[in-house]
């Protein structure tokens, strides 16, 4: 009977004890719960723009100071949720900081170490709105941004219309022709419409397309919808920096229109307008009288007595791209548009021949559009001129380039530099080859390139001894 009698005696001690310890604890964690209220009571009566950062932390630390004192205490609940929501207020003030996510942190603990608190669906309740608030943060900085469809240009003359979709970046887009009505519209994926763009119409009556229709066909994908009365022959493909969508639309109207080129409104194309090519309006003209070819025999082009009425010459280089750069500091740039300047006024008085400046100026025209502007003025006869640099300071003399493959490791070396500036993918080889594959258009330029280089070589030979003959070669240059 003794053992009962000693365990009670030393259980009564212990509960005594524990009871001394928590006494004293508590007394502390009402001062501190008190002191900590009336702190934060003043902090939040005080206008936003006169917190701070330390005053929220000091009351922050008093109310830690009332659960570190007694955990047990009736109001350590209100004041761990009075943390969680102090915490709230620093992220809607410093929004650049991390204090949303220890307000998550203390909105989770109220739940978790006072389940039965009056506070516990509230703070579940605001934890989740936060921790919601986060994953759309974190989802839209990881989510790819929306390019932006920014402009549509347009240009057309009688058998030919441009449209452009100017894009600010690189993107994918989708072809579809439909009929009845005959359309084609371009979904551009990624993309937003740009200002004043969104539900846009052009109206383009008289040409090939009827309208053009622009709209967010659904959330990232612009839609582009060009209307046709007949969907003729067109071409589609992209040019880069700055990335835009180019549809060619050729063919023959059934209207008869003004022969001139039609700039709408809307502003003028990537390519220049008819100003800045220095060309005349087209006129009928006898032509030049065809001759055999230089080994006799005539070719297809000959036999037709088909005529050279166009011309389209195209200095090369221009703008931030100078070309070659000579010891003594002439830019190829320079050099070039001197040349072309001077061959229009010899080439339109004596042929009489319809003469297209590709630039006229200073100025930088991309590869393609150079080309462009050939097949939208449908020229016979397309020259490019050029100032070629070597590694060898001994080198000296005239060369002769029409479009072929590259025969030897010079002429691909030569290419490769002209080519440089292009931004034709190899999907779009395929044009090239068929180029390429016209035998009658190479077989005359091939002749034309013989007759250029002896003259360049026999006239500039009688004032420069040294000047040699470098021949005439062959090369796929884009233009």
């Amino acid at each position: 009977m003794q053992f009962p009698t000693r365990f009670a005696s030393i259980l009564t001690l212990v509960l005594l004890s524990t009871l001394a310890v928590a006494g004293n604890d508590r007394q502390a964690a009402v001062a501190a719960y008190s002191k900590a209220f009336q702190f934060g009571i003043e902090l939040l009566a005080k206008p936003e723009s006169q917190r701070t950062i330390l005053s929220y932390e000091r009351a922050i630390s008093l109310y830690r100071d009332v659960v570190e004192q007694d955990p047990t205490y009736e109001a350590g609940d209100d004041a761990l949720y009075a943390i969680a929501t102090l915490y709230d207020h620093m992220h809607g003030q410093f929004p650049q900081r991390d204090y949303k996510k220890k307000a998550i942190a203390q909105y989770r603990q109220v739940a978790q170490s006072y389940p039965l608190t009056r506070h516990n669906l509230a703070a579940i309740n605001r934890a989740t709105q936060l921790e919601a608030q986060l994953n759309t943060l974190h989802q839209a900085a990881h989510a790819p941004s929306l390019a932006i469809v920014s402009e549509i240009r347009y240009r057309s003359n009688e058998d030919y219309t441009r449209v452009v979709i100017h894009v600010d970046r690189e993107i994918e887009f989708h072809k579809k022709v439909l009929k009845s009505p005959d359309r084609i519209y371009f979904d551009l994926i990624g993309t937003t419409p740009g200002l004043d763009l969104d539900g846009r119409t052009y109206t383009v009556d008289g040409v090939f397309i009827k309208k053009i229709r622009v709209g967010e066909n659904r959330p990232g994908v612009v839609r582009v919808v060009l209307d046709y009365d007949t969907i003729r022959r067109h071409t589609v493909f992209a040019l880069f920096k700055p990335f835009r969508i180019v549809v060619d639309t050729r063919g023959v109207r059934s209207e008869k229109q003004p022969d001139e080129i039609r700039a709408f409104s809307t502003a003028q194309d990537i390519l220049p307008s008819e100003n800045n090519y220095l060309g005349t309006t087209p006129k009928s003209r006898a032509g030049i009288k065809s001759q055999p070819k230089i080994k006799g025999s005539r070719t297809l082009t000959r036999v037709l007595g088909l005529k050279v009425g166009r011309v389209v010459l195209d200095p090369g280089h221009g703008g931030s791209d100078t070309g070659t750069i000579g010891p003594g500091g002439l830019r190829e740039k320079d050099l070039v548009l001197s040349i072309a300047l001077k061959l229009k006024k010899l080439l339109k008085k004596r042929l009489d021949t319809n003469v297209i400046l590709t630039r006229d100026r200073d100025r930088f025209v991309p590869l393609e559009e150079r080309t462009g502007i050939a097949n939208q003025h449908k020229a016979d006869l397309f020259i490019s001129i050029h100032g070629n640099s070597s590694h060898h300071s001994r080198v000296i003399g005239a060369e002769t380039f029409y479009l072929n493959f590259a025969s030897t490791t010079s002429e691909q070396d030569v290419a490769t530099r002209e080519n440089a500036t292009s931004q034709r993918t190899v999907g779009e080889l395929e044009d090239l080859l068929h180029q390429i594959a016209l035998v009658d258009y190479n077989t005359e330029s091939q002749d034309l390139a013989h007759v250029v280089q002896e003259g360049l070589y026999s006239n500039i030979k009688k004032h420069r001894q040294r000047f040699r003959n470098r021949g005439v070669k062959t090369a796929p240059f884009i233009v």
